[in-house]
């Protein structure tokens, strides 16, 4: 009642009476009661940093989902698949001014030749075995399953990056943060689960483990020891659904209890027809109590068996799963949606869609993707490695930018060179109507032309150079295709008359 509710009380206890019933009418939620009518709900003020334990705990239970049930490993594929695909890709623009065109032209052959040999191949990767593209799905397989991914950079020396980038990356598990360190950081800052904080709660420092806790063994590596890492050289990628949130938990925290019972579900119908099965005949002996011995112990199929006179043959009748697939759909229409997937993209099921359902679905879905995107893995993780990329690229071009004088530029980040990126193509449920609807847009002035390409996952720059090129060989050939427009401009030009008759 509060402490001017309490005098009243004490001095009109009448009137603060009927004052405190006008209240609790006026400010009654039926939702604030929920908690009394059913043991699965729990009213907690915790803030969004309390998991604690429980979210590496979920994180392992997670993974052994995704090895071993089959939609939680679908779930995590057509996540990776459309938020990476074959990946999200580097486009580098060289924003120079008109004096110093020659100079561009340069700049962008070499940034496209870097893409090349740098980013696009294994060289780009800390272990040797995936190229930026693989280490993002990695990225973000690991964030669907244990909430939350890092990743390191690696500085090498020139020498040793044989005309690569001198950088690399790799791609780690949360596991190698040190959850147990508590204590105070350098120059009294706080560490929380492994992350050291300044004063301003800032992050400054990770500290890491030299090896995975969960590792085999290995010498001179100790999975107990923990080295402090400057922030600037990791990237914390995850999905801040909180305010104030500092790290992530599993996708397939809503939806696991349900994939998990349908999958012991699936188990114990198949037991169960199994059990079933096995029971194939029933036979009551004779009056003698023996068994005829024409009748043995496995049957095969078109066999013919002899009974005697006194005994009797029943077949068994195994039971039929009635039931058994509204059950199932209604359990993956529900962790679909926990997920943020469709339940067609979920399970593969196109039974009951046309067009314009699978279409819908497919739109409502593919917002999900995009601000995966756009609000998670462009801004925590790739915008911030396009900056080591460059300064790697500045560090390996140092003298080839001094001689142009573009050094300094590069070097101020003054937006003269930038790197965007490009999402992976987005597969069209019709292409036919839909290229008509885009390309009615750009004419209409709705859409440019290098924003249609890059939302088909194309980079427009590389587009426009394949074009170029595949112009130019055909001319070299004298091969014209339809598909140049100047094959069109040439026949109205000569006109029906003055077409090759094939007798020249």
């Amino acid at each position: 009642m509060g402490f001017f509710g309490n005098m009243a009380l004490a001095i009109a206890p009448s009137w603060a009476a009927k004052r405190e019933r006008a209240r609790l009418v006026a400010m009654h939620y039926r939702a604030s009661r929920l908690g009394q009518r059913s043991d699965s709900l729990r009213a907690a003020s915790s803030d969004a940093n309390v998991a604690g334990r429980d979210r590496a705990r979920i994180a392992f239970y997670m993974r052994d989902m995704v090895r071993n049930s089959p939609f939680a490993a679908r779930a995590q594929a057509v996540i990776a698949n459309n938020v990476v695909g074959d990946g999200i890709i580097p486009k580098i623009n060289i924003n120079a001014p008109k004096q110093m065109k020659k100079a561009k032209k340069v700049l962008q052959k070499r940034a496209l030749r870097l893409i090349e040999t740098s980013l696009d191949t294994t060289a780009i990767d800390w272990r040797g075995l995936q190229n930026l593209y693989g280490l993002q799905r990695q990225a973000i397989n690991t964030i669907v399953e244990a909430g939350e991914v890092l990743i390191r950079r690696r500085d090498i020396a020139l020498d040793e990056a044989d005309g690569k980038l001198p950088l690399k990356i790799e791609v780690m598990e949360p596991d190698f943060l040190d959850t147990s360190r508590r204590l105070a950081g350098v120059d009294g800052n706080e560490v929380r689960d492994g992350i050291e904080y300044d004063a301003n709660d800032r992050r400054v420092a990770y500290w890491l483990f030299s090896q995975h806790p969960g590792g085999e063994f290995r010498p001179g590596k100790f999975s107990v020891q923990s080295e402090r890492v400057p922030a600037d050289q990791i990237l914390h990628v995850f999905r801040p659904d909180r305010p104030g949130q500092e790290r992530g938990i599993s996708w397939f925290t809503p939806v696991a209890e349900k994939l998990l019972n349908l999958d012991d579900y699936e188990d114990a119908q198949l037991m169960r027809q199994k059990i079933a099965a096995c029971f194939a005949v029933f036979r009551k002996l004779g009056t003698d109590g023996e068994a005829s011995p024409e009748l043995g112990e496995t049957l095969t199929p078109g066999s013919i068996m002899d009974i005697g006179p006194d005994e009797e043959v029943t077949f068994g009748s195994p039971p039929v799963a009635s039931g058994d697939d509204q059950f199932k759909n209604t359990v993956l229409r529900a962790s679909a949606v926990g997920m943020g997937l469709s339940y067609e993209a979920l399970t593969g099921d196109l039974s009951g869609v046309n067009f314009s359902s699978a279409r819908i679905g497919r739109l409502e879905m593919d917002r999900n993707i995009s601000s995966w995107q756009w609000l998670m893995m462009v801004p925590m993780l790739l915008q911030p490695m396009a900056d080591w990329i460059l300064e790697a690229w500045a560090e390996l071009d140092g003298e080839e930018f001094e001689a142009s004088g573009l050094s300094e530029m590069i070097y101020r980040n003054d937006g003269f060179v930038t790197i965007t990126w490009v999402p992976p193509v987005r597969l069209l449920v019709d292409p036919a109507r839909e290229f008509a609807a885009l390309r009615e847009a750009v004419r209409s002035g709705f859409q440019s032309r290098q924003g249609v390409v890059r939302q088909l996952g194309v980079d427009p720059e590389r587009l426009l150079q394949e074009q170029l090129q595949d112009k130019q060989q055909a001319d070299d050939l004298g091969l014209p295709f339809d598909s140049d427009p100047r094959a069109d401009v040439s026949r109205q030009a000569k006109g029906p008359d003055k077409e090759d008759d094939g007798n020249e």
